[in-house]
């Protein structure tokens, strides 16, 4: 849903900028075709076609938006040539670490990379509660003492999520994801939980920018979570409006958390 939001955005602020979307199959929303002016689908892994799309389309200015699922990492059937020879001496196999190889790469042929945030300060987390569902005292501690472990959880580039109950870590992030992770939670600690996302301080906004959206909401709810706390204007909130509403009709507390 982010390369939707952000095309969408890009639209609404630059209407006569020309958007060419790069696609990959198994990934992106095809609800995009709505907002680009032209769309090639490509498979994940395809670095060689990506490349020689983007010196087709003489693009200068690209935005890497969405998620390619981590889990493809571990699966170099699916490269092509031009990837496995990238990485081929990589020892840092992190999805951070990876992207930014590839953005490097790509960056060669003159391209630049932009901030994914840039047409999307309507959808950032503000400080403070955002939603009409007020703190318990209890989700308050939880909170409180998972901001503490989250700064700390955050720079070790693990992931970008914890879950805390009762002032104690329920579940912590690695490449399975926010809404496994949180997934997870209930399954251990049952309803109640608070779930916490935040960004590392060096977060690299050209294609790392943390997102959370109704998918992540509706995992939540069903596991009848308390809140969320995201960190204040380093977190995306796809379709905010929606999203903070359906938090509404759920009871679940949004808030948007100052780091430091």
């Amino acid at each position: 849903m982010l390369p939707v939001e952000l095309s969408r955005g890009i639209k609404q602020k630059d209407r006569g900028r020309e958007i060419v979307a790069i696609c990959f199959k198994g990934e992106t929303s095809s609800r995009i075709l709505d907002y680009c002016d032209k769309a090639y689908w490509i498979y994940p892994g395809q670095l060689g076609r990506l490349r020689s799309i983007i010196k087709q389309e003489n693009l200068k200015q690209c935005v890497m938006a969405g998620q390619i699922s981590p889990w493809r990492i571990f699966y170099p059937r699916y490269w092509d040539a031009e990837l496995a020879e990238l990485i081929k001496n990589n020892k840092d196999f992190r999805p951070h670490a990876i992207f930014a190889s590839i953005i490097n790469h790509i960056q060669q042929d003159g391209v630049e990379f932009i901030d994914s945030t840039l047409y999307l300060n309507e959808s950032m987390a503000t400080k403070g509660l955002m939603n009409s569902v007020p703190l318990s005292e209890k989700t308050a501690r939880d909170i409180e003492y998972g901001v503490q472990i989250i700064e700390r959880f955050v720079e070790l580039d693990v992931g970008q999520t914890i879950a805390v109950k009762e002032c104690s870590v329920v579940a912590a992030e690695a490449l399975e994801g926010t809404d496994n992770t949180i997934k997870r939670a209930g399954r251990i600690a049952g309803k109640g939980i608070t779930a916490i996302k935040f960004s590392k301080s060096n977060q690299d906004l050209r294609f790392d920018v943390p997102v959370v959206g109704i998918k992540t909401l509706k995992v939540l709810q069903r596991i009848q979570a308390s809140a969320l706390a995201i960190e204040d204007d380093q977190v995306i909130i796809l379709e905010k409006d929606k999203f903070l509403g359906l938090a509404d009709k759920w009871r679940i507390s949004i808030v948007g958390i100052v780091n430091g």
